[in-house]
């Protein structure tokens, strides 16, 4: 009995000695972003609900060896055959892709959101065109399958009666979403397995198909020859199994795995200026392609696999900024464009610098300025809108306001 009473008091010893050192571990950890957010708070009552929930936010996201534990659920999940995490909020599909979803009935109105668009295009100047770009939903029709039980989010049948009601309006549009099983791009390698992303392979070719509709729109055609449409004149140096996505990064590398990724720049010569500014962060690059446009941090970045700098994707215009200008030196005379896009744009934009002469970027969620006084006010040719089905929320349309 002494015996049995001892090895209780040794267990319960171990237990708790485990939890402290945890939590001292935990303190370390989060103290840093703790002591940040404290200093920048307003301690005003009306914001203490705000400012708890940075603290909650800051402990959650700096948990010791949070990664760890991410890939050990992760690894539970996939012995058990399971098809999702953390209550759906990541998924996998037949084929074995990570998704974003949730459970709904019927597609989102978004009435609001294209008289927002039309509103936008109002105030633009006469000589200035405008079109929203659809850019695809992962879920690819006729492709994808969910298994028994996982929700599906309506996210297509949203962006379809989108662009029905901005047809109405007389918008043009170029749904992406066309042709995409056409590409000659095999459907399983259209998009990321553990990124919401298209591949850069697949944003190449919408490239291609922007071209096209573009010279069905202006007199002199961006791409005559169609040598920049042209993969061939292009290097792609593949990494492989280098990639874990926004996705993975929720589920961890032993639910789905992880990604190859293509690097794709011209072969041919290039002279770019590319500036960008988020918040107080502003910076200004010149050179070719690969040097003003790309960067390779996320590619050469080491013992930080699910670290937000680690994202390749991000390789491309250093990611989401909240206004980028890039002047292409070679095509003084070429058209003058706007986007105002989300992430899944930034590749396509990107091969789109090499046939015309400047494109401006905005990302809704990080420039701070007047998007309507910026586009009105700007010399330009052609403003496009590119929001992808799953984006399409007030968040990515804070412009045309609502009467």
């Amino acid at each position: 009995m002494h015996n049995f009473f001892a090895k209780k008091r040794i267990t319960a010893f171990l237990f708790i000695l485990v939890l402290v050192t945890f939590s001292v571990l935990n303190i370390i950890q989060s103290f840093g972003p703790i002591q940040k957010t404290l200093a920048s708070a307003d301690y005003h009552y009306s914001e203490a609900k705000e400012l708890i929930h940075e603290l909650d936010d800051d402990i959650n996201e700096h948990v010791f060896d949070k990664f760890g534990f991410v890939e050990a659920y992760g690894y539970m999940q996939s012995l058990m055959w399971k098809n999702e995490e953390n209550n759906f909020e990541v998924v996998k599909d037949m084929e074995g892709k990570l998704h974003y979803t949730y459970f709904a009935t019927e597609p989102t109105d978004t009435k609001d959101l294209s008289d927002q668009v039309a509103a936008l295009g109002a105030h633009l100047a006469p000589k200035t065109k405008l079109t929203y770009v659809m850019t695809p939903d992962k879920y690819v029709r006729g492709y994808t399958q969910f298994p028994e039980g996982i929700p599906y989010n309506y996210n297509n049948e949203t962006a379809d009666g989108f662009l029905a009601n901005l047809k109405q309006d007389g918008i043009d549009t170029v749904d992406l979403r066309e042709g995409l099983l056409e590409s000659g791009i095999p459907a399983k390698d259209l998009f990321f397995t553990t990124d919401h992303h298209w591949k850069i392979k697949t944003a190449f070719w919408a490239f291609g198909q922007l071209v096209n509709h573009l010279d069905g729109m202006y007199d002199k055609p961006l791409d005559p020859d169609h040598y920049f449409t042209d993969l061939n004149n292009y290097n792609v140096v593949p990494y492989q199994d280098i990639f874990i996505g926004s996705q993975g990064r929720k589920a961890g590398k032993y639910f789905a795995g992880d990604d190859d990724f293509d690097l794709i720049y011209p072969k041919f010569k290039t002279d770019y200026s590319f500036y960008f500014k988020t918040g107080e962060t502003e910076a200004t690059l010149n050179g070719r392609f690969e040097d003003a446009l790309l960067t390779t941090y996320p590619l050469n970045v080491q013992g930080a696999t699910y670290d937000l700098t680690a994202d390749k994707y991000f390789t491309y215009l250093y990611g989401n900024q909240g206004i980028v200008h890039v002047v292409n030196k070679d095509k003084p005379n070429g058209l003058k464009v706007m986007f105002i896009k989300d992430s899944l744009a930034v590749p396509m934009i990107s091969f789109l610098s090499t046939v015309v002469s400047e494109i401006y970027l905005i990302d809704p969620r990080y420039y701070t300025g007047d998007i309507v006084d910026f586009a009105s006010k700007t010399d330009l040719d052609h403003v496009f809108v590119s929001i992808s089905p799953q984006d399409l929320v007030d968040e990515f349309f804070p412009y045309g306001a609502k009467d």
